[in-house]
């Protein structure tokens, strides 16, 4: 491969007391939590809109914060999660979970699964730009991170780029909530990538929204025939040479109004989110096959004979990249122990959800036991070769079968509000986020209403049996 040198003299144009690259949900919760505890914070984005995969993705689902018990349901993710999804719901741009039927219903994926939180993506924007724009937040859209100066074992600035060009940003602390790990890997920290025999990752999903569709005779059809998934009836269209994709179900999801659902079925498999070449035939390829998709479900599938297409999303839906290689690696074996940390700093209630990378109907860990709730310790956050980085989302230190429970959107939550509140803790004694206290980040967490202990979840009735 022929090589460039490249050396440019950037202009340094401000400098914050943090720095958090990425503003999907994590990035928001990070940098709202580290702005309302006083200190200057900018948040770095690459597209033109907060929320990433909740918005820029059409994942219009909040998961993995609630949990159905055999009476009422408990809340496992508190904090800006929570206060988020009742400014949503308050003004009808959301649904709270408990006014959903929990017997007949075709909100979720699962029967009687009304834990997650649907939403419209358009408001969901909106409302993410006022907490941020509320807290004092500067947000830098359309930038993209170049490179990262590091001196030792800190960063001193990011190199960033947009349509004014290259540009330094400094700052004591950063967080890196892109989900892919991006500024931790230009930083020199370890990563690990897909699954250990092969490099392979989860397959990766371009969402689309349907309108007009009859939600009634599609709920029918659900419970009637007990076809959750469509299973038998897709099993029958490939028979028959129809159906032609990789996977074997059907996942629709009802959102905020009655006749559009949410399509998170097709499963892309062979594409690398970290490399853009894959990102860009994902992209192509996902628009044609949701077309493809769409045209079976319009002539075959209950309810949607009369449907359309709303929107396709604007970025493919990626549920697995880089991860970090950090202080603690979260085990399946720790996972499944229902192992309880001293440093626990965020929970969730998400199942294993990591569908096989050449199956992707299949779920290995799909029928292992596994305790009600995943606790996530701190260390799990912490980069060993940079102290003044914090990794937050789907790419903090975890084994890859840990992944289906804490990469969705709850409990990544849970973990930019503690980056955030962990930022300001480590700057009022001018040290690295390895020196903050753990007994200060806790009142801190419970301050801000976040739930992350069992003593907590005990508290509201969903203590684990």
């Amino acid at each position: 491969m022929d090589t460039l040198t490249f050396q440019r003299t950037v202009p340094i144009t401000g400098q914050y007391d943090f720095i958090v690259c990425g503003g999907g949900m994590t990035g928001v919760a990070a940098a709202v939590s580290a702005a309302r505890a006083g200190l200057r914070t900018a948040l770095i984005e690459q597209g033109g809109c907060l929320g990433g995969t909740a918005t820029a993705c059409g994942v219009t689902h909040l998961l993995g914060g609630r949990k159905n018990l055999p009476v009422g349901q408990a809340k496992n993710v508190g904090g800006l999660f929570e206060e988020l999804t009742k400014r949503m719901a308050a003004n009808g741009w959301a649904i709270e979970p408990t006014a959903i039927d929990r017997d007949r219903n075709p909100h979720g994926w699962y029967p009687n699964l009304a834990e997650g939180v649907p939403f419209d993506l358009e408001h969901m924007k909106v409302t993410l730009e006022a907490l941020c724009m509320e807290a004092g937040v500067t947000l830098c859209y359309f930038t993209s991170v170049v490179d990262v100066a590091r001196e030792a074992e800190r960063i001193t600035h990011l190199i960033l780029h947009n349509k004014s060009g290259l540009f330094a940003l400094s700052a004591p602390l950063f967080a890196d909530c892109t989900g892919d790990g991006d500024v931790a890997a230009l930083a020199g920290c370890a990563m690990s990538v897909g699954r250990e025999e092969d490099g392979l990752m989860a397959a990766a999903s371009l969402e689309m929204q349907v309108e007009h569709v009859d939600g009634a005779a599609l709920a029918d059809y659900i419970w009637g025939q007990d076809e959750r998934r469509f299973r038998r009836l897709i099993a029958s269209l490939r028979e028959e040479g129809i159906w032609t994709f990789p996977y074997d179900i059907f996942i629709s999801v009802l959102l905020t109004q009655p006749d559009v659902f949410m399509i998170n079925t097709i499963r892309q498999v062979g594409v690398n989110g970290v490399d853009g070449d894959s990102m860009t035939r994902g992209m192509v390829d996902g628009r044609k096959e949701c077309l493809q998709l769409f045209d079976i479900l319009k002539e075959y599938f209950p309810g949607f004979g009369n449907s359309r297409i709303r929107r396709i999303a604007e970025r493919i839906g990626i549920r697995e990249t880089r991860r970090l290689v950090g202080m603690h690696t979260l085990t399946a074996a720790e996972l499944v122990a229902g192992t309880r940390f001293p440093d626990s700093i965020a929970c969730s209630s998400y199942g294993w959800d990591l569908p096989d990378p050449k199956r992707p109907s299949h779920q290995p860990l799909e029928h292992a036991a596994k305790p009600t709730y995943t606790h996530i310790p701190y260390r799990c956050l912490l980069p060993r070769e940079v102290t003044n980085l914090i990794v937050a989302g789907r790419c903090i230190s975890v084994e890859r079968d840990v992944l289906g429970p804490v990469r969705v959107m709850g409990p990544c939550m849970g973990m930019g509000s503690a980056a955030g509140l962990a930022a300001s803790l480590a700057l009022a004694q001018d040290g690295g986020f390895a020196d903050v206290s753990i007994q200060a980040l806790h009142a801190a967490l419970a301050a801000a209403g976040c739930v992350y202990d069992e003593m907590q979840l005990s508290e509201q009735g969903g203590a684990r049996k």
